[in-house]
């Protein structure tokens, strides 16, 4: 049996152990290897599999099916494939490039000719890779009286990513393979020549045909993601494999220690900068291509001088200046912040420099000097300017700073119990004491420690919580915080961050007066304030913009209370109400949210016949959380969906509603670029996310509690172009994808974000959705052939005490269109009629004459004359006898003077 096609992979349910499965599945990974080291470029996952299949043949054992719903060899050989062997060196794996052997792969094939042996030469080299991407590593020793610091593991690891490359770039060659001249001038010149060419091209960089210019790109990447911080491992080491998949000979692989070292970083690069990789790969060519314009005594300069590297980077012609001061960093980084931004550094070195710092207005060296003081007042500790409190200290702010803080987590509201004990808390992990002085690197240290098991990026989103929360927020700043849907504020008091730990909890606590009674409504505020009020991912989020804003709220008269005014502070806990840990089995997840209501009520406020449609609706979003209503125009669509979050008691933060149009796009649903001000730097672009990444973030935060995302018009978009790699994750939710702009960052779609969306079956002059979205959600119609929802207006009329006639106009008309031949998706819903003063004769004749006879013409292109003929509306509107349904009189307007 030599099949692949997952169809026929059997079940896994009474299936017997396989005693050969092992001896079997290593002998199918080397002759996959083999298979790929003759392949003259890279293959896909669907061509290899055949491939592998008729080396090693797959029988019953081998085609049964994981619990995950995986064919079990190929889930196999996937992740052996794309672990062991790809970090031991042996083969490059990209998403968007396929797989792809190595010459380091070809030579262990020769070397290990026993499947078990290659197995477990691989494994080793897995486990090193492993533990070395882990390791806390120490930078080397400088003098922090004349030397820039940069501490921590990061940056010792991104230090050792770069010394080969750094190497193989002064002395010529490459860092991947001996036999090849990468930084010379020739492939500089073809990989600057063929980026000019190809602004934006594909991760492979298919079309570039200099093999040398290919190991160019991939060192360049080594230089210019390793030192990120804001960018995961995974990431950094796809950029470096992307350019060398399809050069002609077997590419070089990524030796283990660099990709180890790849792992961890000490750049924040920030989004704007991250999600344009091929700007800043161009960069990095134009600076190289000036480079070697210059004479050999420059070029040799640049590497002991610092400042020359620098004017160097500066005058090089299209040069970002943000690649530009990474590139300083990497290359002289003793000499050097990690500050990118030019306005940025500018701005630190106007607000942090004394009369004491002889300045030269020189910025770089400027900052340098601020630098060198404020190591050594910290201690020779290394200063870090875009953390709390130099980021304070040196961003512009008009008066006190105000801050947002997350109230609804670890599955609790802490938000009333901050207000009863006048304090706010962030948790902070199991830790036992906070350092004797609480400073940027006391912190830094003990959250690296604690959080040394995260990824790089999310340990350092967790950093800036702490740094902000407990070094940011002085005395007089506002706190803001949301408590269900209602804004809550406070004032920062004079007293430092302090360290409890609750029922196995542990928080870090600062003290807040509060206004006791003051709680607006989120969804009462200004868009401005309210869509700053979403959190993105933080416990503590900068909200300084909108302060004025948040200060105009509070009441004139009242003083917030303080908390020696509060009576019944002593004594609560931040965990009154919940389990201590120690009585709470710690390996049980949270229950997965579901949206609940009393279906009864909601159908008769619906005027269904029973609650059967309903039940049917809520089934379908608590099993497949992605659910499209689909009907006639004037259904009721969005009316439903807007009934349905009020009955399942929504908080305005727990739904958005979006509207799909035609120009709607991936940019305006997911992330995109959008202009920000800062400072003088009017129109900024930086990533911005849209409603679904907003909402989504703020879901997994509150993983109890339902959260509802409404598209309306869903088929109205370019579907494929606005859901973008989201056409993976709506039917593998828990599998992680890299968002386009967001590059290093994994995103999922959380269990508890429910997707509704609505769709008109009548617009034809838009496609309906394709096959593969509608295997993604679940479809309802809210035709009248459901049973639950026939005779809707008839029994709307009863409860409003209007004429039941004008149910039976509407059945007349549709029976009509019906007989003429015209699709039931082309029916007039029962909203049409569902509205104040509808039954009047006016009402009724406006109805007729601006929406319904208009939308028939339409229908009966080519034979709009004879509509009039056809349905005699008016005739009905007699018969029927609601041309006297009203005997008041009705004004000029037509509307009903009752």
């Amino acid at each position: 049996m030599t099949t692949t096609d997952s169809t026929s992979a059997s079940s896994s349910v009474d299936m017997q152990p396989d005693v050969d499965w092992t001896q079997r599945y290593r002998l199918r990974l080397r002759e996959t290897l083999d298979v790929l080291v003759k392949q003259p470029g890279p293959i896909s996952q669907s061509e290899m599999q055949p491939l592998a299949a008729e080396r090693v043949p797959l029988n019953d054992y081998d085609l049964s099916v994981t619990k995950s719903g995986a064919v079990r060899a190929w889930n196999n050989l996937g992740w052996l494939l794309t672990t062991s062997f790809e970090h031991t060196g042996w083969l490059h794996a990209t998403a968007d490039g396929g797989f792809r052997a190595t010459r380091e792969g070809a030579d262990a094939l020769g070397h290990y000719p026993d499947p078990q042996a290659l197995y477990d030469a691989a494994n080793l080299a897995y486990r090193d890779w492993d533990s070395l991407r882990k390791a806390p590593l120490s930078p080397p020793p400088v003098d922090p009286s004349s030397e820039i610091v940069h501490d921590g593991s990061g940056f010792a690891h991104a230090m050792r990513a770069a010394a080969p490359v750094l190497a193989a770039w002064r002395a010529g060659g490459s860092a991947l393979t001996s036999a090849a001249d990468a930084w010379g001038g020739s492939a500089a010149a073809a990989l600057k020549n063929f980026l000019v060419d190809n602004p934006d091209p594909d991760g492979p960089m298919t079309g570039l045909d200099s093999d040398q210019a290919r190991l160019l790109a991939a060192e360049m990447w080594v230089l210019l993601v390793g030192p990120l911080s804001d960018m995961v491992g995974s990431t950094k080491r796809s950029r470096v494999r992307n350019p060398l998949m399809q050069m002609v000979d077997l590419p070089p692989g990524l030796p283990w220690e660099m990709s180890a070292h790849l792992e961890q970083g000490f750049v924040h690069g920030g989004q704007a900068l991250v999600a344009t990789p091929w700007k800043m790969l161009s960069s990095f060519a134009n600076l190289l291509a000036h480079w070697h314009e210059q004479a050999v005594e420059v070029r040799d300069a640049v590497w002991d001088d610092p400042w020359s590297f620098r004017d160097l980077a500066a005058e090089a012609p299209g040069v970002d200046p943000r690649v530009a001061a990474l590139l300083c960093v990497v290359v002289h980084p003793t000499s050097f912040t990690t500050v990118l931004r030019p306005t940025d550094r500018a701005a630190i070195v106007t607000a942090l420099a004394t009369d004491a710092d002889e300045l030269t207005g020189d910025v770089e060296r400027d900052l340098k000097t601020v630098t060198l003081r404020l190591q050594s007042e910290a201690g020779g500790a290394a200063v870090r300017y875009e953390q709390a409190p130099l980021l304070q200290a040196w961003s512009e702010a008009d008066g006190r700073r105000a801050w947002l803080v997350r109230g609804e987590v670890d599955q609790q509201n802490r938000v009333p119990t901050w207000m009863r004990q006048g304090i706010v808390s962030i948790t902070v992990g199991k830790l036992t004491q906070l350092p004797k002085e609480l400073s940027q690197k006391s912190l830094g240290d003990l959250v690296d420690d604690h959080y040394g098991d995260l990824q790089v990026v999310k340990r350092e989103a967790k950093k800036r919580d702490v740094l902000s929360f407990a070094l940011g927020m002085s005395d007089g700043d506002l706190v803001a915080t949301v408590d269900g849907g209602a804004l809550r504020l406070g004032v920062v008091q004079d007293e430092p961050a302090r360290l409890e730990s609750i029922g196995g909890m542990t928080l870090l606590r600062r003290t807040v007066a509060w206004y006791p009674d003051l709680a607006p409504e989120v969804k009462s505020l200004s868009g401005t304030v309210r869509s700053r009020l979403r959190f993105k991912g933080e416990d503590v989020l900068d909200l300084t913009e909108i302060a004025s804003a948040l200060r105009h709220l509070r009441p004139e008269d009242e003083e917030p209370a303080r908390p020696d005014d509060l009576e019944d502070a002593d004594g609560e806990s931040l965990t009154d109400g919940v389990e201590p840990e120690e009585d709470q089995d710690e390996q049980t997840q949270p229950e997965v949210a579901v949206l609940a209501c009393d279906e009864e009520v909601l159908a008769a406020r619906l005027h269904h016949a029973d609650p059967s449609w309903i039940s049917e609706l809520m089934v379908s979003l608590n099993e497949r959380r992605q659910v499209v209503l689909e009907g006639p125009p004037g259904t009721g669509k969005t009316f439903l969906v807007q009934a349905l979050i009020d009955a399942c008691e929504l908080t305005d933060t727990q739904w958005s509603i979006v509207q799909f149009h035609p120009t709607y796009s991936y940019e305006d649903f997911v992330e995109g670029f959008r202009p920000v001000t800062k400072g003088d730097e009017a129109g900024q672009l930086t990533v911005m996310p849209g409603p679904l990444k907003r909402l989504a973030e703020e879901a997994e935060k509150v993983p109890s509690k339902p959260y509802v995302l409404v598209i309306d018009e869903i088929n109205r978009a370019n579907i494929a172009k606005v859901f973008g790699e989201l056409y993976f994750l709506l039917e593998y939710r828990t599998r992680p994808v890299e968002l386009l702009y967001s590059a290093g960052e994994q995103f999922t779609l959380p269990p508890n974000l429910f997707i509704i969306g609505t769709m008109n079956t009548a617009d034809r002059s838009i496609a309906l959705l394709d096959a593969a979205m509608r295997r993604r959600f679940v479809f309802l119609s809210m035709g009248s052939e459901e049973p639950a929802l026939a005779g809707m207006l008839h029994r709307w009329c009863e409860a409003t005490s209007r004429p039941t006639a004008l149910a039976d106009l509407r059945n007349r008309l549709n029976a009509e269109m019906a007989k003429r031949g015209l699709d039931p998706a082309l029916a007039f819903g029962p909203s049409y009629f569902m509205r104040d003063g509808v039954e009047t004769p006016a009402a009724l004749d406006r109805l007729w004459r601006r929406e319904l006879r208009p939308m028939l013409v339409e229908h009966h292109y080519g034979k709009h004359q004879q509509v009039d003929a056809w349905y005699p509306f008016p005739a009905w509107v007699r018969a029927l006898g609601l041309d006297a349904a009203a005997d008041a009189p009705v004004d000029e307007a037509g509307a009903d003077a009752r």
